[in-house]
């Protein structure tokens, strides 16, 4: 059974349920997720799962993700990125430099930002842009974001500049561009999102679509590089294999993966027991316990 982690630098024109279905077909696996949905329209780094490390995905989503992109200001589209329908336009003669700098250090921090009404985020059950497709009215709530840095550098055209964003997750850099373009009064709209990091994973270790394959999988202590990782041995790793809280000294993690350091060093996914959290001093209990491949 193929299981592990992959990192793909997702193309343009793909969504990352369209990813997956692509991978399903290279490993012969139907048991793949991924950490961080992107858009269609972005490229750039996708964490995905594969087999039963599935059940590992929710620790993969990472505390910060760093992106890059275009803000073109005096072009508003529904969408808030270049894939959308304009609803309007104005002639922007030049940048305010000054009043730029003053709308993005407003951004900073922590903040309520509203998401775009073309998206896959969920209200009463629906997804958001299938209430705009339908033209139904809905009300989107602003949720409280976080963002560690956003910088700028002039862009190749009038009226565009280059974005870095280092933010945490929920965050829509397309909202970003928007309220951009609010602050400045031109409108604006991004475009050429590329998600460059996803916590200590980097879209330069990822591999492109069409090169994927056994090889491509993460050296699992490589892929655990967020986590203290913990080898086990004998009884140790018997109880952990069953589920049963452990005790281990000196450990001073809240949280740790554990293998099966019978087997040797860490090199293989099928060494790996699971994730473990302390319960009390050096106990711990299981989190999430993935099965022995025999």
């Amino acid at each position: 059974m193929v299981r592990g982690l992959l990192l793909v630098d997702k193309p343009s024109g793909m969504s990352s349920h369209d990813v997956v279905a692509r991978l399903r077909r290279v490993y012969g696996l139907k048991r793949i997720g991924h950490a961080g949905t992107l858009d269609p329209e972005a490229t750039g780094l996708l964490v995905v799962a594969l087999g039963n490390v599935t059940r590992l995905l929710d620790y993969f989503q990472a505390k910060t993700k760093r992106y890059s992109g275009e803000v073109v200001f005096g072009v508003e589209t529904d969408s808030y990125d270049s894939s959308g329908i304009v609803i309007a336009t104005m002639e922007v003669r030049s940048l305010d430099l000054q009043r730029l700098g003053k709308a993005l250090a407003s951004m900073k921090g922590e903040l309520s930002q509203v998401p775009p009404a073309v998206s896959a985020l969920k209200v009463k059950g629906k997804k958001l842009y299938e209430y705009h497709r339908n033209s139904q009215q809905v009300e989107i709530k602003p949720r409280n974001v976080w963002i560690d840095s956003i910088s700028y550098l002039p862009g190749d055209e009038p009226n565009v500049i280059k974005i870095e964003v280092v933010c945490g997750p929920g965050t829509y850099i397309r909202s970003i561009a928007h309220d951009l373009g609010v602050a400045m009064g031109t409108g604006a709209h991004l475009r050429n999102l590329r998600r460059l990091e996803s916590g200590k994973f980097s879209v330069d270790e990822a591999h492109e679509l069409g090169q994927v394959g056994s090889e491509a999988i993460m050296p699992p202590a490589s892929a655990f590089r967020d986590f203290k990782v913990v080898g086990v041995g004998g009884a140790v790793a018997l109880r952990a294999r069953r589920g049963l809280s452990i005790v281990l000294e000196g450990e001073h993690a809240d949280q740790l993966i554990l293998f099966d350091a019978d087997l040797g060093p860490f090199t293989d996914w099928d060494q790996l027991i699971g994730l473990f959290n302390r319960e009390s001093d050096d106990l711990f209990r299981a989190g999430v316990v993935l099965p022995a491949i025999n």
